[in-house]
């Protein structure tokens, strides 16, 4: 057949998995934090990972605007061996939708164990919108815990604006992911459904973390979007996790725009300081310097001292 000429299809594909290659054992809760006792000081925070993007980019962009790539068996086969395996998980994913058991069949193809478990993960959520049963029983066949409890999550996340009792309760065989999973599914319903999220979390349900997510979750997604809205939904909460909340509400507003982030959280009285501890954690991959000096600002000892603490971690 000859040299393809992948460029624009490969750096699609890499675009599309890029955001996976992480370890997601870096998610999994410490005991420690499970144990830390509610409170509404400012230094009470469940720091939590960002959302898992799965392959929503998939059929990776083509070159011009509104096109995509449309991935065939033929491409995968001619590629170079270090890009293979990203070509069939994508055109996994592509081909769900219409046909599972051949998308399936294209994730046994990957040469590697974890990607052929993730591939797998990415076929269940893209069948859940339409088919969520068969979803679930696929999520059930992988063998491996971390991917199954990610595929879980998945599908929860998948149905999280149109179902969100079933969504949520999805969480539930997140094993590993479970705490996170609520906190990202509920930030999803959030979005869409305010009063859905409200009831879902004042149910106080699961351990301590669990609880704690459910609140810090909606906080972080509404205030990507707008902060008032996020602070009203903040003051929805119970006494006891309305810092965790406006802590949540920082870190999503300083995710768009770090400085509207810091004024706008002179706005927020007692929670002004869990406000700003958000934006000093979201600052920390990108500004430690600044992270430092925001955690130096805080008045509660407290925030302080587990501010400037997670800056080091």
């Amino acid at each position: 057949m000859g040299t393809f000429p992948f460029s624009a299809l490969v750096f699609a594909c890499l675009a599309a998995l890029l955001g996976l290659r992480f370890g997601l054992e870096a998610w999994v809760p410490t005991a420690e934090a499970e144990s830390e006792a509610p409170s509404k000081e400012a230094g009470s925070v469940m720091v939590v990972p960002p959302k898992p993007e799965g392959l929503a980019a998939a059929p990776g962009a083509g070159s011009g605007e509104g096109q995509s790539t449309m991935l065939t068996p033929a491409m995968c086969a001619t590629m170079i061996a270090d890009l293979q395996d990203t070509c069939w998980q994508a055109l996994a994913r592509q081909t769900a939708a219409a046909d599972p058991q051949e998308a399936l069949r294209q994730c046994q193809k990957i040469s590697g164990e974890e990607l052929r478990y993730e591939c797998r993960a990415d076929v269940s959520e893209t069948l859940a919108p339409a088919h969520r049963d068969e979803a679930v029983a696929l999520c059930k066949e992988i063998d491996s815990v971390k991917w199954r409890g990610q595929c879980n999550f998945g599908v929860g996340l998948a149905l999280a604006e149109t179902d969100p009792e079933w969504a949520v309760a999805r969480c539930e065989d997140a094993e590993a992911f479970k705490t996170f999973c609520r906190h990202d599914v509920v930030g999803e319903i959030s979005l869409v459904n305010v009063t859905a999220a409200v009831t879902i979390c004042a149910r106080n349900e699961g351990d301590t973390l669990t609880r704690k997510t459910c609140w810090h979750g909606p906080g972080k997604y509404l205030a990507r979007r707008d902060m008032g809205e996020a602070a009203a939904f903040c003051r929805q909460a119970d006494p006891q996790w309305q810092g965790l909340c406006f802590h949540g509400l920082g870190w999503g507003a300083a995710e768009r725009d770090p400085d509207a982030a810091l004024a706008g959280c002179a706005a927020f009285g007692e929670f002004a300081d869990n406000c700003r501890h958000g934006v000093a954690n979201e600052l920390k991959r990108s500004d430690p310097q600044r992270e430092t000096a925001i955690c130096e600002s805080l008045t509660n000892p407290e925030a302080k001292a587990k501010c400037l603490a997670f800056v080091t971690q």
